[in-house]
């Protein structure tokens, strides 16, 4: 599943209990020590649980910004985050 981040798998085991591994996961980004944990649930393989341990010191290498002043033609699908200050004006 992606979350906007890029991981290194370096690791998997065996759950006790499941028929499904566990997967280890380092986040790809020089000096970020976020790790993360990624299984199947025991009871509904349908589901995935993933488990973080830490915060990234950086921001998705996904993360697409934008300058509001020049007109972008963008599929619907596609959401931006404004590289600007948000300011708030009473209308």
């Amino acid at each position: 599943m992606d979350d906007g981040f890029k991981w290194r798998k370096y690791g998997k085991k065996s759950v006790k209990n499941s028929p499904n591994p566990r997967n280890y996961y380092k986040c790809s980004s020089g000096g970020c020590d976020v790790k993360k944990r990624v299984e199947r649930d025991r009871e509904d393989s349908a589901f995935v649980i993933t488990t973080y341990d830490g915060v990234h010191n950086h921001e998705s290498p996904c993360m697409v910004y934008y300058n509001n002043q020049i007109p972008l033609a963008v599929p619907n699908a596609w959401t931006f985050q404004d590289s600007s200050p948000h300011s708030s004006s009473s209308s």
